[in-house]
């Protein structure tokens, strides 16, 4: 195995704290040579908190290493649309990739050619309207990722996904495209950061869908780890759909025996 695509919410942390085994179970990666990405469909934290996280319970990382929903999603519209005028939907470091990727951002939805949503914590029914309105006049619909929830220190959360809906509902459309995991965008962006083939690549993560249908979906060996979402018990467990269900990641060593 030479790449693992390693998620982060739920699977090496939740909030700020630190998941059991996750430090341990990174340095078996890296002490096998297998290089890392980490990849987080979360479109409200900046890459470099999400590194300083890292850092904090003990994992040594690189910003380049550290894939989120937001960047990519960014560079998709930047590259697809480059001469289209954004309206976003979401957090500040949405906005921020949005602006460091150069696209051009209008509030008017009657002006909007790409309407970008993500996670947003603030959205309200004005919100809610402006993304009808550029929905109807014709803007190509964009979302990080379409999650419906996410672990936290408080338990769980809704996630982009409720965004998402409300306003899919409301103007009786899905998504156009959707750049975060299992979809085709995350999916093309690491595996060209790992420099891997999909059969040689491992994907790890507490979702099943997102992190192990990104797997299914590319060809990868696919890990579900029972530290977020789902626990022993959930029928996905016991339906089979992951090549290999760990307690935590510091049981990895199972699964790289089995590569050799």
């Amino acid at each position: 195995m030479d790449g693992a695509v390693v998620d982060l919410d739920g699977t090496v942390y939740r909030s700020e704290t630190a998941i059991p085994g996750a430090r341990e179970g990174i340095e078996l990666l890296r002490d096998a040579g297998v290089d890392v990405a980490f990849v987080t469909n979360s479109s409200t934290k900046p890459r470099t908190l999400c590194l300083e996280r890292l850092e904090s319970i003990g994992i040594d990382a690189d910003e380049s290493e550290i894939l989120t929903s937001a960047a990519v999603t960014a560079s998709y519209v930047a590259t697809e649309y480059p001469t289209a005028t954004v309206m976003a939907v979401g957090a500040p470091v949405l906005f921020e990739e949005l602006s460091r990727a150069d696209v051009t951002f209008t509030e008017d939805p009657f002006e909007t050619d790409v309407l970008v949503v993500g996670k947003d914590r603030a959205f309200d029914f004005e919100t809610l309207t402006r993304a009808l309105h550029a929905l109807e006049g014709g803007a190509t619909f964009v979302t990080t990722n379409r999650d419906r929830k996410s672990p936290t220190d408080a338990g769980t959360e809704p996630g982009s996904g409720a965004v998402v809906a409300a306003i899919s509902f409301a103007a009786n459309r899905s998504p156009d495209v959707v750049a975060g995991k299992p979809h085709d965008p995350m999916i093309e962006v690491s595996l060209d950061h790992l420099d891997v083939d999909p059969s040689e690549c491992m994907v790890i993560g507490d979702n099943p869908e997102t992190d192990i249908r990104m797997g299914e979906r590319a060809g990868m060996t696919t890990v579900l780890v029972l530290t977020g979402l789902i626990g022993r018990d959930d029928p996905v467990v016991a339906a089979g759909r992951a090549d290999h269900v760990l307690k935590s990641l510091e049981d990895l060593e199972r699964v790289l025996s089995d590569s050799d």
